[in-house]
């Protein structure tokens, strides 16, 4: 079970420090400090680059205008959820959380797009009722696979290393980011296993070419 500390100490054992941390909200030290000011970053770039499902939380979105005259191509404009760090994507009606097309299709895909509406992050799309699929920013520490946290813990020290370690960082650098991708790898190939369920293509969601040829 991860904690910020574990993951703290995991990315300065990948800095090559000894050095151990029991709270991160306590320590004063300098190494701890880095880290510190470098997790917020380092968190939320980790999980979206993984984007794994395991990480996915369903999300009712909250509506600012229907036929929004501005953008006249979209029907619904919803808020961007405050705390989320990837927007999946939008659900499609037929899908529940335990079931339903995990891989989208031309005929099942929710279009949509994200800018700024009236001063703040928005979500354009003609689905109304619209349910996002978001990996949002409190995912507990808890509950994250072994090499998810491994590749959180490298992302971090590859941040903090030139300010922890100084001379010698660059080479360093280069280990950690090898490391990071083969931890987020494995977690991406972990979480496929887990959730091969949903990733399972039912036999009534055929390519376009089976479909142009069944019609």
């Amino acid at each position: 079970m991860y904690t910020k500390a574990s993951i703290f100490n995991l990315a300065l054992g990948a800095l090559l420090l000894s050095r151990q941390v029991t709270d991160p909200a306590t320590d004063i030290g300098n190494e701890v400090r880095v880290l510190n000011n470098h997790w917020d970053v380092a968190f939320k770039s980790a999980v979206s680059d993984m984007d794994l499902d395991s990480m996915m939380q369903p999300f009712t979105l909250a509506l600012i205008e229907e036929d929004p005259t501005e953008t006249p191509e979209w029907k619904y404009v919803y808020a961007y959820p405050a705390n989320s760090v990837f927007l999946r994507r939008i659900r499609p009606v037929a899908c529940s959380y335990a079931q339903g097309p995990s891989v989208d299709t031309r005929d099942s895909i929710i279009r949509l797009a994200t800018g700024v509406y009236t001063g703040q992050k928005a979500i354009f799309t003609n689905e109304e009722d619209a349910v996002a699929e978001c990996i949002f920013s409190n995912l507990s520490l808890s509950t994250l696979e072994a090499n998810a946290g491994l590749a959180i813990a490298y992302r971090l020290a590859w941040l903090s290393s030139a300010l922890i370690v100084g001379k010698g960082a660059m080479q360093l650098r280069q280990q950690i980011m090898q490391m990071y991708a083969v931890a987020k790898s494995d977690a991406q190939r972990m979480d496929g296993l887990e959730n091969r369920s949903r990733r399972f293509e039912a036999d009534n969601i055929q390519s376009e070419f089976v479909a142009a040829r069944i019609e």
